[in-house]
């Protein structure tokens, strides 16, 4: 067997690089310094990072909790706000051409006697089949919808952190979010080099051997991890690993960017809402100090001008100008290749529809963890690890492709394309047919790593999948548990919204209410659904390196 690896090299910086680094140096430390592992990040002066993936799952709750960060220290160093839910506008029409809303939340409903709440919905409620389908559904087993009308904050002020009544998570600047995990892992040991990387050499085996560093002369490598963005430095130009593209299932190609004022500070909606436009869709994600927003769009339908001019129009900003960001989706055939690693945007990227990049590469560095190699660099731990990375990009393509694939509009030939006009895995056209009959199931996906199948029910409900269906298991549903389960919920929903706030005011004076004197269990995400329970309390950090 080989020796321990004491060396891991991360090149590249941006919230990709960042989290790695300090996620390493937080579950590779040993007592014994003898056994600990040196961590070097090399970042190039000379390139800036993307910046633009402001938004996340749950899995960041439970990041932030890992690594002993506090909420607010969090929040005042990111200008972050909360989100409860995606908050999807104009994907669909109602028969009368308007615009139908719906949100994808972060709590999962109940069971009920032994059948999922989406069941019940389907074969009994009356909305099942009305425009507002998508909001009735989340109604029925979450405050979530007065939460977002309201622009609550989902914590009260007297919650302890990462506490609340339902799953919540965060927005973020993500160049002050990379700058405060930078601050947090050279704090805690992870040495920072800042230089450009003027060429790689590569051993005998063709493994990355050293970095030829513009100043700080050569620098040897034992185990590296790309985090180079779209460039792929190491992983694709160097090593030569192919890029495999998801344009065959997924239109869009460019982005065009722009930060605008935030109106109004004490009005802070916790959702990011996309707005599908002409051609694409727009986010929308509020911080306490801006609105980052964008147009993510396909060329193939509109040029880049237009693709500005629409977004300045929605907006009506008359100063500034957006930038372009060329999207390539997709991943690399393998994302490990000898002993190189490739994370966040150079490993592979999938539109922001779902918000799925921080947490994608925060669950790839969690695997290279668990599948740490030797010197030996085993090739079945590089196989099993390749395998999950697969398996993730593939589930997020599909949940992604089906918010457009479902969509009904008639209005764009964008809209039509993107419905009838690309690819759709064999999975999910067979998943497709499962579900006329059925509501999905865990057992129907190829995996579950970030969205289980209440995602999936929500989302087809919103869309209208479900307005004619009967059910086959209808006969063994009950109607009268779920009319007394409805009617526990309208008396819960008092005492869940009860002492919540505006978000505006809970963040205000730099998230003065952000500091509650004790912090609550964080229960890992699951399925896309996050349920913090506010009954555990926490042990202090830091804590002894543990398996978890």
């Amino acid at each position: 067997m080989g020796k321990p690896i004491k060396n891991i090299t991360i090149v590249g910086g941006g919230t990709a690089g960042w989290l790695a680094a300090a996620f390493l140096n937080r579950y590779c430390t040993a007592e014994d310094p003898r056994k600990s592992i040196n961590i070097t990040l090399v970042e190039s002066p000379d390139i800036p990072i993307v910046g633009v993936g402001e938004a996340s799952l749950p899995g960041m709750v439970v990041l932030l909790h890992q690594l002993g960060i506090t909420e607010s220290e969090f929040f005042e160093s990111t200008d972050a706000t909360f989100k409860v839910a995606a908050h999807f506008v104009n994907w669909n029409h109602d028969k009368n051409g308007n615009a139908i809303e719906y949100l994808n939340i972060l709590n999962a409903p109940p069971i009920l006697e032994g059948h999922a709440l989406a069941d019940y919905f389907v074969s009994f409620d009356p909305s099942r089949g009305d425009s507002h389908a998508g909001m009735s559904y989340v109604k029925s087993f979450s405050p979530v919808v007065p939460i977002v009308t309201g622009n609550l904050s989902p914590r009260n002020p007297e919650d302890p952190e990462f506490s609340g009544e339902i799953g919540y998570t965060y927005h973020f600047d993500a160049t002050k979010l990379a700058a405060f995990l930078r601050n947090i892992a050279t704090r805690r040991g992870v040495k920072h080099i800042v230089d450009n990387v003027d060429s790689v050499t590569l051993d005998e085996r063709g493994f990355v051997a050293s970095l030829q560093l513009r100043e700080h002369d050569e620098h040897k490598v034992d185990f590296i991890i790309d985090c180079t963005g779209f460039r792929g430095s190491i992983l694709q130009r160097t090593l030569g690993e192919p890029f495999e593209s998801y344009s065959d299932y997924l239109l869009n190609d460019r982005a065009a960017v722009i930060q605008i004022p935030l109106k109004d500070p004490l009005n802070i909606p916790p959702v990011t809402r996309a707005t599908a436009f002409s051609a694409g869709w727009n986010f929308n994600i509020p911080l306490t100090t801006r609105v980052g927003t964008g147009y993510v769009f396909s060329s193939q339908f509109i040029s880049d001008d237009d693709a500005i001019q629409e977004l300045l129009r929605a907006y009506d900003v008359r100063d500034g100008e957006p930038r372009i960001i060329p999207i390539r989706t997709g991943r690399v055939r393998n994302a490990w290749v000898k002993n190189c690693v490739g994370l966040g945007l150079a490993g592979g990227f999938i539109e922001p529809l779902e918000a799925t990049a921080i947490f994608m590469t925060d669950l790839a560095v969690r695997w290279l963890r668990r599948f740490f190699p030797t010197t030996d660099f085993e090739p079945a731990l590089i196989s099993a690890y390749n395998r999950h990375v697969h398996r993730l990009y593939d589930e997020v393509r599909d949940l992604v492709q089906l918010h457009y694939h479902l969509n009904n509009r008639q209005d764009s030939a964008y809209w039509r394309a993107a419905r009838e006009g690309v690819q759709l895995s064999d999975r999910l056209r067979d998943n497709l047919q499962i579900w006329r009959s059925r509501t999905p199931e865990d057992m129907d996906l190829e995996s579950t790593f970030l969205f289980g199948a209440p995602v999936y029910a929500l989302l087809l409900i919103a869309k209208g999948f479900y307005a004619e269906a009967h059910l086959a298991n209808a006969p063994f549903l009950n109607r009268s548990v779920y009319d007394r389960y409805r009617q526990a919920m309208r008396t819960a929903r008092a005492r869940q919204l009860k002492n919540l706030v505006p978000q505006g005011e809970f963040l205000r004076n730099g998230g003065a209410l952000l500091r509650p004197k004790t912090t609550a269990h964080v229960s890992p995400p699951f399925g896309g659904f996050a349920q913090p329970s506010t009954k555990i309390k926490l042990p202090p950090f830091p804590l002894k390196p543990t398996k978890n």
